[in-house]
């Protein structure tokens, strides 16, 4: 599958004591990579652990991953939080709307929760180096 990332990864913070959220969604849950029969990969997001939720990362693997990384290299760049991330229009059905999951996981108005989709999704806090898991309702 291609590969695609922006930004820091979970070691790099880890090294840097950035505490961070981290959020990772299966491609098998985005409705336009069942239509295309894609479903292998994930997008996963690193952002500030603190009020602001900073976006610091984003690694994506799979179809189109080169594609949907590209507005988010933007907002590192800029330093924005999260939510502005959440007031992006994003078309549908389209693989960037897992960039629009993970950014609801963190904010906690995804439909999806990670204790009915365990081994789809991740949700986790890592601060000095201990991961800590987030429980969304």
């Amino acid at each position: 599958p291609e590969v695609a990332s922006v930004g820091m990864n979970e070691q790099q913070c880890v090294e840097k004591n950035i505490p961070i959220k981290v959020v990772k969604i299966d491609y098998s849950l985005i409705t336009r990579a069942i239509a295309m029969r894609k479903t292998q990969g994930f997008f996963k997001i690193i952002v500030t652990n603190d009020k602001e939720m900073r976006i610091l990362g984003m690694r994506v693997v799979g179809a189109h991953a080169s594609t949907a990384i590209q507005a988010v290299g933007l907002l590192i760049k800029l330093q924005m939080p999260i939510e502005v991330l959440s007031e992006l229009i994003h078309p549908h059905p389209s693989i960037v709307e897992g960039i629009q999951e993970c950014v609801r996981m963190l904010l906690n108005r995804s439909i999806f929760k990670s204790s009915v989709f365990k081994d789809k999704l991740a949700c986790y806090s890592l601060v000095d180096g201990v991961k800590t898991p987030l429980e969304r309702l």
